[in-house]
């Protein structure tokens, strides 16, 4: 048996077959990778989210993007589809693939990604200018990590259900309880929230 080479792909090839094609990919240093699929936990905390940042952003300068909002990281050559986007600013023309300058970016945890999420994407996102904070929700449990930027660099805090933590966010005036993060989702652990 013989190994094949993949030629790697140009970014205008990349964009090009992102797209027309069916399926996404994410793009890193000339390589794709297949987007993951999700379970329902992971959907239901990804729009919990996403409806509480339209609602405070609703009718002002900020965008909230969903999945199929792809991020370019110039420094790392990559582009990333993170769970939500934040991006505030002059608005993007519609026929815009993909953005630059968000405020603020959540992935929702799955076993499948939450190496590359935590460790390659941490990474190539604190290096995006613009962005402020970086948020990792486990979709496995009532747990936040939550990465923010302030002038002396990058700080990490652990939000949990059994500490009372809210989720206070920097790019917006909005809090949530975990409660909220969390609502209607059936944890693994049986630990159903209302």
């Amino acid at each position: 048996m013989q190994a094949a080479m993949l030629r790697p792909l140009s970014i205008k090839e990349y964009l090009d077959g992102e797209e027309h094609g069916g399926i996404r990919h994410e793009y890193v240093a000339g390589q794709t990778y297949a987007m993951a699929g999700a379970k329902l936990r992971h959907n239901l905390i990804v729009q919990n989210l996403s409806s509480s940042l339209w609602q405070k952003t609703r009718g002002g300068d900020c965008q909230v993007l969903s999945s199929d909002m792809k991020v370019r990281v110039a420094t790392a050559d990559a582009f990333y589809y993170p769970d939500i986007v934040l991006r505030c600013g002059d608005t993007l023309p519609g026929d815009s693939l993909y953005l630059e300058d968000p405020c603020l970016i959540i992935e929702v945890l799955l076993a499948s990604t939450a190496n590359i999420d935590r460790r390659e994407k941490l990474h190539a996102y604190q290096a995006l200018p613009s962005l402020r904070e970086y948020i990792l929700v486990d979709s496995d449990s009532r747990s936040i990590e939550l990465y923010r930027r302030r002038p002396e660099g990058w700080w990490y805090e652990l939000l949990s259900e059994g500490e009372g933590d809210s989720l206070r966010f920097q790019c917006v005036d909005l809090t949530l309880s975990l409660a909220e993060v969390y609502a209607g989702v059936d944890l693994p652990q049986g630990e159903a929230t209302a």
